[in-house]
């Protein structure tokens, strides 16, 4: 129930990228506004409440707040279907992008009460992959229905709407979780006024993780919304073959990512503990930085077979670090770290790698570009992920960080 969660919250996040092109043009929108409705809109709502609803994660039953964030992409959903102006859509998305890194943080608090720590990689990759098969089948249903549609202004709406309808579906699901009793490391103290000093107490085993994240992040986002208007524009490709181009590259790397990311979580925590992990982490930003230049190859075979290795790298870390987090924080504080995660992964993930890529291409001068702007900002941001993860190894050399801090 989780992965069905998990994965439509990432559906209803996705929806209007495989639109995007039909969508610019019936309301007759610049790339840079297409780029804040896909960046900003999605971000900054999250931003504001992830903190909020991290202690709620950390005090109240997780599965509720499950269903209310399912209900609220059936909302989101069907206002971006009727919206009418630039401002109203950007609205629409704003509620949408509150969902999918919300559902996933609670997600994983509830993972960590279900599952002991060596198989949490394992239960990780399961919900990863079925977020990466809700974006795939987005880009799916969003390119065959444009082509099924009347091309219209109005194809884009009808497509939106329909793909409103496993949403809603999925709403109704939730209904059957039940609340686990909450386990791991415990605190004396859990007060909420003194959560943000008892999370500075493990600022050395979390701020690398979360830095990590970031940087991985920004390049994932950054893929999500701008290469298959890149596809579109360089290769002169069709919205059905750029949707399913799209949904292959994800739901193979979708798949493949986490499943890696989950079995090397867990065999690195038994044969090391954190400190193996990392290091591992290490290895695969490492591996990602020359997969990063994707969108300058020069056929669209070898774009989407380099893209599915970039994107399977890159849920690969997204996994071993979530597992990590659920590892070395402990109970009382899980919630409150991962909105600390997903706020600054929204920061510059969904806030500002999108704007990057299309204000690059803009200096640049000339549409064409997109591609040698987004591969610059895959590049400079895998490079960045290596180095933190390979400096913040020394911090790990224990069995378990946050036992130093325990009560």
């Amino acid at each position: 129930m989780l992965t069905i969660a998990a994965g439509a919250a990432a559906f209803a996040r996705t929806t209007l990228s495989p639109l995007q092109e039909a969508t610019r043009i019936s309301l007759d929108a610049s790339d840079n506004q297409m780029a804040l409705l896909q960046g900003p809109a999605l971000a900054v709502p999250m931003m504001l409440c992830a903190i909020p609803l991290g202690l709620v994660v950390d005090r109240y039953p997780r599965v509720k707040v499950i269903s209310a964030l399912a209900l609220i992409n059936v909302i989101g959903g069907l206002l971006s279907a009727a919206a009418s102006h630039f401002l109203v859509l950007f609205a629409a998305r704003s509620l949408v992008g509150l969902t999918a890194p919300a559902t996933g943080m609670t997600a994983l608090s509830l993972i960590a009460d279900w599952y002991a720590a060596e198989q949490r990689g394992r239960a990780g990759m399961v919900m990863a992959i079925g977020q990466v098969g809700g974006m795939s089948a987005a880009f799916l249903a969003g390119g065959a229905l444009l082509d099924w549609l009347t091309p219209n202004a109005t194809a884009w709406r009808w497509s939106m709407l329909w793909m409103t309808v496993p949403l809603a579906l999925t709403a109704l699901l939730t209904l059957v979780l039940r609340e686990p009793p909450r386990s791991g490391l415990r605190l004396e103290h859990s007060l909420a006024r003194g959560a943000f000093r008892q999370m500075w107490r493990y600022r050395q085993v979390i701020a690398p993780l979360l830095v990590g994240q970031v940087m991985v992040g920004m390049a994932d986002a950054a893929v999500v919304v701008w290469t298959a208007p890149s596809l579109s524009r360089t290769f002169a490709l069709p919205p059905s073959r750029m949707g399913a181009a799209m949904a292959v590259a994800l739901f193979v790397s979708g798949v493949l990512g986490p499943l890696g990311g989950g079995v090397l979580a867990d065999r690195a925590y038994r044969a090391g503990g954190p400190a193996r992990s990392v290091r591992m982490l290490a290895i695969l930003a490492a591996l990602s930085v020359p997969a990063a230049l994707f969108p300058v190859l020069p056929t669209v075979a070898s774009e989407i077979a380099v893209l599915g290795l970039f994107l399977t790298v890159g849920y690969a870390i997204s996994v071993v670090v979530g597992t990590l987090f659920t590892i070395v924080v402990p109970n009382e504080l899980r919630g409150l770290c991962l909105a600390t995660s997903v706020t600054a992964s929204l920061l510059f993930a969904l806030g500002i790698a999108p704007v990057a890529v299309s204000a690059m291409s803009t200096a640049i001068g000339e549409p064409g570009t997109i591609g040698r702007a987004l591969a610059c900002v895959c590049f400079i941001t895998s490079v960045l992920a290596a180095v933190v993860f390979v400096s913040a190894i020394r911090n790990y050399r224990q069995p378990e960080p946050a036992m130093q801090h325990a009560a």
